[in-house]
């Protein structure tokens, strides 16, 4: 219970900072927050047409270094970073569909070596019943998972054992439940009732075991309670937070050990096509093992986490899902 205690303790700790630093500064708001306006719940007879809200966004960052007889030392280097975020929702009276794609991807080039600084494929599918004001039932259906391989030691590829890949692992939650959303920056959605399944599709790694998957198994399927807060709030002209908390407890084995991902988003927007964004993530899993005590052995959990900062082209388009 201790290793799990602790990184849930710092992953309520991040969302907490990002949900004050929304509230900072004086105590009249620049942007008073929009009032939600309730749909009237439809009658029989009543049109029920609703409407599609669609956009996204394409960052592109990069940073390259070069020298030459330059007496401080250095290494010739190269980074870029893309991140790719669409989203459709539907919305009418009483019912709401919301998806959203987000792919990412980015390298490191430093002499010979190439490392992998980001890699992500998320999909996030949720159907909202509306109950009440700030009441819904819903069903939600998340898949994350990654283009290219990992290894042990990235950048020395030839020497390194791949520890993942793309659909290994990969993993597929779904699950009904209900959704709390007073107004439009903060929503909470609680499942008792909820499937994750975890997939390896790398014979080697599936044949370790790894990611809690049965020996020689591909697929691991869990029954369990999930939770997912999301917070968004424009701090200032061009300046929006994005926080998020998703808590997984598997009834059927350790229920104490819950999985843990959470993730701060701060954009900066300096013009139509200059960016910047700052990126915390913070992720627990207990059934993911790293080694701790560098025999080779993956033996024991850990807290994982990354941060991320970026400068660079952007480009919107569509409509948008700033207030």
């Amino acid at each position: 219970m201790k290793n799990c205690t602790r990184p849930l303790m710092l992953a309520l700790f991040l969302l907490a900072g990002g949900l004050k630093a929304s509230h900072g500064g004086s105590p009249k708001a620049e942007n008073p927050p929009k009032q939600r306006t309730s749909h009237p719940k439809a009658l029989p007879g009543d049109s029920t047409e609703g409407s599609w809200k669609t956009g996204g966004n394409l960052g592109i960052t990069a940073n390259q270094a070069g020298y030459s007889y330059w007496q401080a030392g250095g290494i010739n280097s190269f980074s870029a970073n893309g991140l790719f975020d669409v989203f459709a929702h539907y919305d009418n009276k009483n019912w709401s569909w919301k998806n959203r794609l987000t792919l990412g991807y980015g390298v490191s080039f430093q002499d010979t070596l190439f490392t992998k600084t980001d890699d992500q494929i998320l999909l996030e599918s949720r159907v909202d019943r509306q109950l009440s004001e700030n009441w819904g039932f819903s069903g939600m259906l998340n898949f994350r998972s990654q283009f290219a391989a990992g290894f042990e030691r990235p950048g020395v590829v030839e020497d390194s054992l791949k520890i993942s890949g793309f659909m290994a692992p990969a993993y597929l939650v779904g699950g009904l439940g209900f959704t709390y959303k007073p107004h439009e920056r903060f929503n909470l959605f609680l499942s008792p009732a909820t499937t994750k399944m975890t997939f390896v599709l790398d014979d080697r790694l599936a044949s370790q075991g790894a990611f809690g998957v049965d020996s020689n198994a591909n697929l691991r399927t869990e029954i369990g309670g999930y939770l997912n807060l999301l917070y968004q709030q424009k701090l200032m002209k061009n300046v929006r937070l994005e926080a998020r908390l998703d808590l997984y407890s598997n009834y059927l084995e350790n229920p104490e050990f819950i999985d843990i991902n959470s993730q701060v988003l701060l954009f900066l927007k300096v013009n139509k096509y200059i960016s910047a964004n700052v990126t915390v993530d913070l992720r627990y899993d207990h059934d993911i093992l790293f080694d701790t005590n560098d025999d080779g052995v993956a033996d024991a959990p850990r807290t994982q986490f990354r941060e991320i900062i970026g400068l660079g082209f952007t480009y919107d388009f569509g409509d948008t899902l700033e207030e």
